[in-house]
């Protein structure tokens, strides 16, 4: 096999493993009867019927953000927040990040937040809460707010950070 099948099959893995991960947020979202009913949650092309609202200007151009999960109230069809989901950090951390600070400074009408299983680790450590690697300082600070969903009911929270798939749901109910 080459070299570039053999990266188109690893792209293709990890396309695969993130679209799951995206389908577990939004079913945990969905479990809540009150977000049921206020809210569309799925992919950007599936419940926004105005995909510039998640365009960025660069000059003449604009590019979509990274907008895996928007949720877009009910009632008056508005984008109240976008979600990036990620499996693991290393390199994509610094693209969240990116994504939040464009946000802030160019679509002020919703949250950016970050929602992640942490399969690494590398985000919240149950025996060491406190612990905070480069990702655990960066990100609470550059999103509206980081969730860590992995965990059931509610396990941790500090400012904009919480460890726990209650505190997800809670977020979202309060937009």
């Amino acid at each position: 096999m080459e070299e570039k099948d053999i990266r188109r099959e690893r792209q293709s893995e990890v396309s695969k493993a993130g679209k799951e991960k995206e389908r577990e947020v939004i079913d945990i979202l969905y479990s809540d009867k009150e977000i049921r009913e206020r809210f569309n949650i799925d992919i950007p092309s599936k419940v926004l019927k105005d995909i510039s609202l998640i365009e960025i200007p660069y000059g003449s151009y604009k590019t979509k953000i990274d907008a895996d999960i928007c949720i877009v109230n009910k009632k008056d069809n508005k984008l109240v927040c976008v979600i990036s989901v990620k499996k693991s950090f290393r390199e994509r951390g610094g693209q969240t990040a990116y994504w939040a600070l464009k946000i802030r400074e160019y679509c002020k009408e919703y949250r950016y937040i970050l929602a992640t299983p942490d399969v690494d680790n590398e985000l919240f450590d149950l025996n060491k809460p406190e612990k905070k690697r480069k990702w655990r300082i960066i990100l609470p600070y550059e999103c509206d707010s980081v969730f860590v969903y992995s965990y059931e009911g509610k396990v941790y929270e500090e400012q904009k950070f919480f460890v726990g798939k209650n505190y997800l749901i809670e977020y979202i109910k309060s937009l």
